[in-house]
């Protein structure tokens, strides 16, 4: 049987108004020679810039997008888990609103759609792209994590495709940026196989990253601990193996 390929683009955004027209220009651009039957979701997070009134004014531009408004703030894993509650389709993925991504690596990655049971993007030399801080921290995340789950994956905070049936069947528990992670370790545990994909990250060049908050700090010490509860307290269902890429 062939794996079904249609996709659910999930955009979380919150106070984006400045990079979530680019954002879509790439997603959709990215999307166009791909032959993929797919939807746009962007979930504003009662931003107060007018990003929702932006992307409302714009939806005859995007023909599959959808807007969903959150009326409060409630959060990045929030936004991200009302998203795939929405989505329709076989696959889903988030991309960030903040424009991190050009077209060109996101059509390299969609273009993996069904190749593996989850595919999970990775930075590609990450030092040219961030600075030598923010890149010891993420190195140094992935490193406990992987001595957390046993695993020897390149990131875990990076984009991910996912069966929308395994996704939707998680429960998350984390709130903020810890819940990537969160989600990439349980659907490895209920699935058979991943695949690695390289990504050219673009850091924002508007606008203020919300990556680096007390609050986000907090839930990924959360995370890490509900992770090692897990690992160390229950055997997967399945262990999801390593695919070549093509």
């Amino acid at each position: 049987m062939t794996e079904p390929r249609s996709l659910s683009i999930v955009i979380p955004a919150y106070c984006e108004r400045d990079n979530i027209l680019q954002t879509l220009d790439n997603v959709t651009r990215a999307l166009a020679p791909l032959g993929l039957a797919h939807e746009i979701l962007v979930v504003d997070d009662g931003s107060t810039d007018g990003t929702g009134e932006l992307v409302r004014a714009n939806l005859a531009r995007f023909p599959t997008l959808r807007l969903v408004v959150n009326e409060r703030i409630m959060g990045f894993g929030w936004s991200y888990r009302r998203g795939v509650e929405e989505a329709a389709l076989d696959h889903i993925v988030m991309v960030h609103g903040d424009n991190a991504w050009g077209w060109q690596t996101l059509r390299e990655f969609f273009g993996h759609v069904g190749d593996a049971d989850v595919i999970i993007g990775y930075t590609r030399r990450m030092a040219r792209s961030r600075t030598w801080r923010r890149t010891a921290i993420s190195k140094a995340f992935t490193l406990t994590l992987n001595l957390i789950t046993g695993r020897r994956l390149r990131y875990y905070n990076g984009l991910q495709i996912h069966q929308a049936a395994v996704l939707k069947s998680l429960h998350i528990e984390s709130s903020g940026y810890g819940f990537q992670p969160e989600v990439l370790v349980k659907a490895l545990r209920l699935t058979r196989t991943y695949l690695e994909v390289p990504m050219d990250l673009v850091e924002r060049t508007r606008g203020e990253s919300k990556a680096f908050r007390v609050k986000n700090f907090v839930d990924v010490a959360r995370t890490l601990r509900l992770l090692w509860s897990l690992e160390s307290t229950s055997a997967p269902e399945g262990e999801a193996a390593r695919v070549s890429n093509r």
